[in-house]
């Protein structure tokens, strides 16, 4: 699956839709946090390009890496583009 998460729909309170470009900050958060080189890769690539393809198995850990570091409207915009 391929995501660019430099454009990631994030809906307001009152449903109002707004990009967000979290490609900086995600990679950020896994790169200071992962003990596994391909992660360490793959949050290189996120940071750099921030579109990129992921198996499902790199969709559940990206989940797990914007559940610990987003807030929850972010959180529920990128598991919607994962999905």
């Amino acid at each position: 699956m391929k995501i660019d998460f430099r454009t990631i729909q994030v809906k307001d309170i009152e449903g109002n839709s707004s990009t967000l470009d979290i490609s900086k900050m995600l990679g950020n958060a896994i790169y200071t946090k992962t003990a596994d080189l391909g992660e360490l890769e793959l949050a290189q690539q996120i940071y750099k390009n921030g579109e990129v393809e992921l198996s499902p198995n790199e969709a559940e850990r990206i989940k797990e890496y914007v559940k610990s570091n987003f807030i929850a409207a972010v959180q529920v915009a990128v598991n919607e583009a994962l999905s």
